[in-house]
């Protein structure tokens, strides 16, 4: 019976890794999310190479909080309530996609500013998009100086609108599989915030979130500040897709 769960749960996980454009080859962890205690968090400033939209915060708001300054302390959560499963590989770009069941709640994994919010699902595989292939997404800028982004929803908390502030633990939205996606799992990047919104080859992920992942969901308060910040210093803000997938 275990290696007919066993077995079960990884084809769930490869069907959403197929899903986002290919598989992983690393054993999965199972969680169940939890909550990190506080500790503070370094600082890394946001920048913008895009016009912000009209209903984007003005660029002053969107540079490190209190929080990253240590007037308060920071910290992360795990990004999903309920059992998971996730690969420390992402095919061709640095990601993740936690495996789950579609309506688990979706966290925001720190406290910080929403920079984006995508409500309906325009994915087309005949036109195949990039910037469609998420359906609904949340882009949140930490206090931390750090984007995060979560894509394939199957709905977004109404409250979560762009210039809104969330603190962490606090819920954004529902498990789903829009966009391309064929299985239940959140899509979860970390990248600095090249812009408020528009550079999606960014945005969906330049650092591998399962370091942090694995820290948070133990329960500790890892920051992915340092990595973000030396990606941006080797990398800049690319201006266009450096991997198709």
């Amino acid at each position: 019976m275990r290696k007919i769960v066993a077995f079960v749960g990884f084809v769930a996980m490869t069907a959403a890794l197929t899903a986002c454009g290919g598989t992983g080859d690393e054993p999965y962890f199972v969680s169940s999310g939890s909550s990190a205690a506080a500790t503070p968090a370094p600082s890394l400033q946001a920048v913008s190479s895009a016009p912000a939209p009209s209903s984007a915060p003005p660029a002053a708001s969107l540079s490190a909080s209190p929080s990253a300054s240590g007037k308060k302390p920071l910290k992360y959560v795990f990004p999903v309530v309920g059992n998971n499963s996730y690969a420390r590989t992402h095919h061709d770009y640095p990601a993740s996609d936690l495996i789950t069941n579609c309506g688990n709640t979706i966290r925001a994994v720190t406290d910080g500013t929403i920079l984006a919010v995508t409500r309906v699902d325009r994915w087309k595989a005949s036109v195949n998009a990039g910037e469609t292939r998420g359906g609904l997404s949340v882009s949140l800028l930490g206090d931390d100086g750090v984007r995060y982004y979560g894509s394939h929803m199957s709905t977004i908390d109404p409250t979560v609108q762009v210039g809104a502030r969330v603190t962490a633990g606090q819920t954004i939205g529902k498990i789903g599989k829009t966009g391309d996606a064929s299985a239940c799992h959140l899509h979860f990047g970390i990248s600095p915030p090249c812009a408020r919104t528009g550079d999606w080859w960014n945005q969906r992920g330049t650092v591998y979130p399962w370091p942090y992942l694995d820290a948070w969901k133990a329960g500790k308060n890892k920051s992915p500040v340092a990595a973000v910040e030396k990606w941006r210093s080797e990398n800049g803000c690319p201006k266009k897709p450096t991997t198709f997938g």
